[in-house]
């Protein structure tokens, strides 16, 4: 378990990305490209790994995404044009292909219902909802377990999340 997964980390966001880029190095860059208009919102869905206690396994982007669903605000048009983006659908594409394609995303996806619905009432359970976008230098400073307490963020405990059950052998 990393600091930034822990309920009461006195890591800022901000150092807690900087942990979880420790760890996937290769979203560190494309989060950081200067000549890409859509490197913002890949930023952004990285703080919210963070903000959320989620690593990168397919079991806990699928959780991510009911976490931003039910517990953020967010622009659909600026969502729509990074997945519209050709640099960043080959991200997309490549997990797809990693995991057996669309078809096998959904059955995964399906079978993280139970563990969604927790989410889904975590997030129902919030006192104000995350602004996924335009995030300000003073919340980039503050404390997760300030930022947790503030908007009643509830983490999944590690025991609840079923990571790399369906990752393929690499052979």
């Amino acid at each position: 378990m990393y600091n930034f997964q822990k309920q009461d980390s006195m890591q800022t966001l901000e150092e807690g990305l900087k942990e979880f880029y420790s760890i996937n190095k290769e979203f560190k860059a494309l989060a950081e490209k200067k000549d890409n208009p859509h490197s913002k919102v890949f930023k952004e869905h990285d703080y919210t790994h963070v903000l959320f206690g989620l690593g990168t396994s397919i079991e806990e982007e699928s959780l991510l995404d009911s976490y931003t669903l039910w517990g953020t605000h967010w622009s659909w048009s600026r969502i729509w044009g990074f997945y519209k983006d050709p640099e960043y659908k080959s991200v997309v594409d490549e997990i797809i292909g990693k995991y057996g394609g669309w078809w096998s995303i959904m059955k995964i996806y399906l079978s993280l219902a139970p563990v969604k619905f927790k989410v889904i009432k975590k997030c129902r359970k919030m006192t104000k909802k995350w602004n996924y976008h335009d995030i300000p230098n003073e919340v980039l400073n503050t404390p997760l377990k300030h930022l947790r307490e503030e908007y009643n963020i509830e983490l999944l405990s590690p025991d609840q999340i079923p990571i790399n059950r369906y990752l393929k052998s690499q052979h």
